[in-house]
């Protein structure tokens, strides 16, 4: 503990406010997905689309890979207690108040366990124009739905 605020305090100040502004996402998104069903609190997540969107934008804000970073960094302090689903919610938000287009989205995975009964999995990732930015995986997740955060570049753009 000690040594984690020792090396929190060496952090330059954008840092260490993004990880406590990460810190307060993913409270929030804890508190919602451990405490009340997805229909009263995924209208938050954006846009509701089916399958995996594609946004259409100039590149990667490096601002995204930031955030993302603080997310992860913040739950592997706690010990990978929290979900992929929270981690992208909080993802997420901290995309859309810098007004970062991007795509929440739910896949899933079947397979077969040893038995040859399918298992099901779930997965959540962000992604934004360039491409995954929080949640890659290896296995070949299918998107079901995704929740766009849209925001043009320039006047008159479209995502």
């Amino acid at each position: 503990m000690v040594k984690t605020l020792r090396r929190f305090s060496r952090l330059p100040w954008q840092r260490k406010a993004l990880l406590l502004e990460g810190a307060l996402w993913l409270t929030l998104a804890w508190m919602l997905v451990r405490g009340l069903p997805f229909r009263f609190w995924s209208r938050w997540l954006g846009q509701q689309a089916e399958g995996e969107v594609e946004l259409r934008a100039a590149g990667r804000d490096p601002r995204a890979l930031e955030i993302c970073w603080s997310v992860s960094v913040i739950n592997t302090r706690l010990g990978g207690r929290l979900t992929c689903l929270m981690l992208a919610m909080a993802a997420q938000w901290m995309l859309h108040r810098r007004r970062i287009s991007s795509c929440l989205v739910l896949g899933t995975l079947t397979q077969q366990d040893a038995q040859r009964r399918p298992t099901f999995k779930a997965h959540a990732w962000v992604r934004d124009a360039s491409g995954i930015v929080l949640g890659h995986q290896d296995e070949p997740y299918v998107a079901l739905s995704s929740f766009v955060r849209c925001y043009p570049a320039r006047e008159g753009e479209t995502c």
